[in-house]
């Protein structure tokens, strides 16, 4: 088997082979109880389930749908696909009946796995509008039902006896690295959904691209990658990541987003894909037990930290003082803050949006190994990154080996490279326009720096042009607004109107211990309401417009009495704001906003 094999199809034996005792899922049962599997037991999981939808009568290129919550089963499940050439869909576990009929008869999917009576009450209300579904598998079955479906354990057990071992290693020798491993389906925050369609060949690009980890003993992980986004491009890259390096996947599974940083920090992981919704929760959480007076000395202290991390990093001498200030404060001030991470932290990067400067600086200026990179469902999830090592904060990084970066003439970033798709499944490639010439046209904007960085400006769909004709990015601001401890999200509206409107929501736990402090309402349906919050959310406003040039501030904002919601479909899977259904959904409120 080789070391750097060509395709997926391998990876669940080469784990086995490599580090069969390590633990290569972890994760906790509905009641609490910690769970493991080795890579040696996950590799016969997989098997027993390639050798199941084998049994079904699956042709190679054939599509497998799963709607899911990123359980271990969706791990041993795209693992499986891999190794016997299927090509798994991944429809989120937020996925609606009407949605589920456009994307499985979109991709002509064979076979669903749904991961409880809930989801699988969501596709028998769309089977009759399901012509070319043939099979339906549940992986948690309701004990009670009068008309239960074969169970994947029924399907791994089915598997092994009716396909003998040889038949799934001729499947898995027959794998090329053109054939498409997975089909995504983008967020929608545009236009309707697409399938991303990415071969084998496109993720062994990235991986090959990434560091190698520290070596370790065989019976030993290389530590673990946590995963807080549900599964989508981030996850589904992280998930094949541990098997190519020898990491232990686990995600974060609580049951609201509020518990996502004390889990982070229990995990304590060596790896962290963030996004910047959830980097911005840890800074939250970070500041919430402290006082005015203790945030912004510890604030104060990051911007001085970051200063002398990059005097020392230029090789510049630091003044004695400075440098007997800076031991004390990171052994005690900013190891507090890297505990929020546990203590085995090599990296955490942020992608996916836009995230604050002043975040990014926070954080690096504390000591920790966070950088920001790019890339898109369409690039495999990956294409630039900066390294702990090699971190220039307000840029994107550099491109990863093998990966070519290019501006077009109207600013946008064109990239070309092996882990570029194959093409949304359905359209003609000449005919929708994406990749040209080798090159995938982001529809991001961005500019190269002379040592090779790239910076991100903003996004050519997202541009609002404003009445008297310019056109301007929206995430500037909404990034400086949502640095408030107490704001969630910020959503700009402005399309034909004469200047910028803000639409803002609250953190729901750091504005009730605000109003609590300040004997108000701590239900946000009333504080929205509050004259003292207003004025909080006032100066809020007016110190992020202070930031910016005029025609990027907003001159009027309404705090919502909710949050956004990612199964009212405000937010995506990915935690990004879903801008035209939330312009849809308050136009308005919007519209009040302009006199």
């Amino acid at each position: 088997m080789p070391r750097t094999p060509s395709t997926l199809a391998d990876l669940a034996p080469l784990g086995a082979e490599r580090w069969p005792q390590a633990p290569a899922l972890r994760w906790r049962t509905p009641e609490g109880t910690p769970r493991h599997l080795t890579f040696a037991e996950a590799h016969e999981a997989t098997d027993e389930i390639a050798r199941g939808l084998l049994a079904l009568g699956l042709a190679p290129g054939d599509r497998v749908a799963i709607q899911s919550r990123l359980l271990p089963e969706w791990t041993l499940t795209l693992l499986a696909a891999a190794s016997c050439g299927l090509v798994l869909v991944s429809l989120l576990p937020t996925t609606v009946p009407e949605e589920i009929v456009h994307v499985i008869n979109d991709c002509d999917a064979k076979a669903v796995i749904c991961e409880d009576g809930e989801q699988l009450a969501k596709i028998r209300t769309a089977l009759p509008r399901l012509p070319g579904l043939r099979h339906i598998i549940v992986i948690d079955a309701d004990p009670g039902s009068t008309d239960p479906p074969t169970t994947l354990d029924e399907l791994r057990g089915a598997g092994t006896h009716a396909v003998p071992a040889a038949a799934l290693a001729r499947r898995r020798a027959a794998v090329t690295p053109d054939d498409l491993l997975v089909i995504i389906y983008t967020s929608g925050t545009t236009g309707p959904k697409k399938g991303c369609a990415l071969s084998h060949g496109n993720y062994v690009a990235v991986l090959r691209a990434h560091p190698s980890p520290p070596r370790r003993s065989p019976d030993t992980a290389h530590g673990t990658i946590f995963v807080v986004t549900g599964p989508h491009t981030i996850a589904l890259l992280m998930q094949l990541l541990s098997w190519w390096s020898g990491y232990t996947f686990t995600s974060f599974q609580g049951a609201s987003p509020d518990t996502m940083p004390a889990e982070l920090r229990a995990t304590a992981p060596a790896i962290v894909p963030l996004v910047p919704l959830a980097l911005e929760m840890i800074y939250r959480s970070v500041l919430a037990s402290r006082s005015a007076s203790e945030r912004t000395e510890l604030i104060d202290a990051a911007r001085t930290g970051l200063r002398v991390r990059r005097m020392r990093a230029a090789g510049e001498p630091v003044p004695a003082e400075l440098q007997e200030w800076f031991e004390h404060t990171d052994s005690t001030l900013f190891a507090e803050v890297r505990e929020r991470f546990g203590a085995n932290l090599r990296r955490a990067t942020v992608s996916g949006a836009p995230v604050s400067a002043d975040l990014l600086s926070f954080f690096v200026g504390c000591g920790l190994p966070l950088v920001e990179c790019y890339g898109m469902t369409e690039t495999a999830a990956a294409a630039t990154t900066n390294t702990p090592e090699d971190n220039r904060l307000g840029t994107v990084g550099k491109p990863l080996p093998g990966v070519e970066i290019a501006i077009s003439d109207d600013g946008e970033v064109l990239i070309k490279g092996d882990h570029v798709f194959h093409g949304y499944w359905g359209y003609d490639e000449g005919e929708f326009g994406t990749v040209r010439d080798g090159w995938l046209h982001t529809g991001d904007l961005g500019e190269l720096d002379p040592d090779g960085y790239l910076h991100l400006t903003g996004r050519k769909k997202e541009l609002i042009q404003l009445s008297n004709g310019m056109a301007v990015t929206p995430h500037p601001l909404e990034r400086e607004l949502r640095t408030h401890p107490l704001v969630s999200q910020a959503v700009l509206y402005g399309e034909a109107r004469p200047h910028l409107v803000a639409l803002l929501t609250l953190d729901a736990e750091r504005a009730a211990q605000w109003a609590a402090e300040r004997g108000l309402p701590t239900d946000p349906r009333a504080l929205a309401a509050e004259p003292l919050l207003l004025e909080e959310m006032g100066r809020a406003v007016e110190a992020a417009n202070s930031t910016l040039q005029e025609y990027f501030r907003a001159k009027a904002f309404h705090v919502l009495d909710r949050d956004l919601s990612m199964a009212d479909g405000e937010l995506t899977i990915s935690m990004k704001v879903a801008r035209p259904v939330v312009h849809a959904r308050f136009r308005e409120l919007y519209e009040s906003l302009y006199p």
